[in-house]
């Protein structure tokens, strides 16, 4: 079978990955030793020793009702996944099933290496409308027309606000930008190191992924449905304006992501834009109670987060493919996804509509802590947006963009070298236009 191998610049961050063995010999010889059994293997990233013994947990109930059939899981470290997928996927040797995460699984799905068929089946065999909408969209492929993995679970990013903060000056829970950057200038006292809000403006990753919140927001994209490079746009530029001001009252400096958790969970600050994983920091700081929840709002909502998909080998034979479908499918049952999201309880958020108000799955110590703020942040998975993904099209090439840090680095120079935001707006599109071509 003949792979394309593309470049392999994936976005890794919180990325989970589960597979089985595809190389033909290697089944084939194991098949031998274990006579009419299939073994298929499922390698993933949870290395630490506790997560691994509630992957083989799930294996093993597996095995229970499938005696035919072998799981066999190859905890991989994040800092080695990429290069293993490339590795493998080059010799034709990929494993069976492949946690990654949605950006991952487009390039995967690009490279030849997914069996787009095997994917699309599982989802409409337990019904795309148990998956909320934002998570199937952009789990897409870039022409729309299938799904690069099946959803298994993911975490959203928005406005994470302290109530009680606000209360102490009379404010709400914000619902818009003006109602943001109102509160973010009456908190700003920095002689006293307290802030009106923490946002990441370094030339990082974390940088692009909040902004595109703001910009996505405010109706702005990197690409349009045609493929067409739209950064230069009056509604990006507004979108760069209103984060350039907001950052007037963040921390000062080219701040990252251990400067944003800090500022919020240590109370410099009432409002922070970060992932699901904050609510264990919150947890241990002990005021989830005042706790809150909302998505940066001008002309719609829009969350940013990212959906950790199982992803299934092509090249394998009829055998392992049926076995592959039938481990991830039944991932995707109640219990068995209930165990699989109790790994990271908080942090990694269920892309089922069924298991976001399941009492097994809400009967954990850290979950109930925020159980009033629960069906906010199910509802972000809904309003899921990232940048290159428009009109149920996902454009691949956003992976290389963000791996350039073009983006990232306009908004930095922006805020800290105090650049001319039409100026940067310019060389970010024609950046960008050079690398797609």
């Amino acid at each position: 079978m003949k792979k394309k191998l593309l470049a392999l610049t994936m976005i890794t961050g919180l990325c989970l990955s589960l597979v089985g063995c595809g190389g033909k010999k290697e089944t084939q010889d194991t098949s031998k030793n274990e006579g009419k059994k299939v073994t298929i293997q499922f390698m993933h990233q949870q290395v630490e020793q506790e997560r691994q013994n509630v992957v083989q947990s799930i294996i093993d109930d597996f095995e229970v009702e499938n005696p035919d059939i072998k799981v066999e899981q190859m905890p991989v470290n994040e800092d080695d996944y990429d290069t293993k997928i490339t590795a493998l996927g080059g010799s034709g040797e990929l494993p069976a099933i492949i946690e990654l995460s949605q950006d991952q699984a487009k390039l995967n799905a690009k490279n030849q290496f997914t069996n787009l068929d095997a994917v699309n089946s599982i989802i409409k065999d337990k019904g795309e409308a148990e998956f909320f909408d934002g998570v199937l969209d952009v789990s897409k492929t870039e022409d729309g027309a299938n799904y690069v993995g099946v959803p298994v679970s993911g975490w959203v990013q928005g406005i994470w606000v302290n109530k009680a903060m606000l209360a102490e000056k009379g404010f709400e829970v914000p619902t818009n930008w003006n109602e943001v950057l109102e509160i973010a200038k009456a908190f700003y006292d920095p002689a006293k190191k307290k802030y009106g809000i923490a946002i990441p403006t370094g030339d990082v990753t974390f940088t692009e992924q909040v902004f595109s919140q703001f910009a996505l927001s405010n109706g702005a994209n990197v690409f349009d449905a045609d493929g067409n490079v739209t950064f230069d746009t009056p509604e990006m530029k507004e979108a760069m304006k209103y984060y350039a001001d907001l950052a007037s009252y963040s921390m000062p400096g080219s701040t990252e992501v251990p400067d944003v958790k800090d500022a919020f969970v240590g109370k410099n600050t009432p409002m922070a834009l970060y992932s699901t994983y904050i609510i264990g920091g919150v947890v241990d700081a002990g005021f989830i109670d005042d706790l809150a929840f909302v998505l940066p709002s001008n002309k719609e909502a829009a969350a940013f987060g990212t959906v950790t998909v199982l992803s299934i080998s092509d090249g394998m034979d009829e055998a392992q493919t049926e076995a592959a479908k039938k481990f991830v499918s039944f991932l995707l049952e109640e219990k068995n996804n209930i165990k699989w999201l109790h790994m990271a309880p908080g942090g990694v958020q269920p892309v089922l509509k069924s298991i976001s108000t399941n009492e097994e799955y809400l009967n954990n110590e850290t979950i109930q802590a925020f159980a009033p703020i629960s069906a906010d942040i199910a509802e972000a998975f809904d309003n899921l947006q990232v940048f290159g993904s428009v009109d149920g099209k996902n454009y691949t090439a956003m992976g290389d963009i963000t791996s350039t840090g073009t983006l990232s680095k306009a908004i930095n120079n922006v805020i800290i070298q105090k650049s001319d935001i039409d100026t940067e707006a310019a060389k970010a599109q024609k950046s960008i236009e050079d690398l797609i071509k």
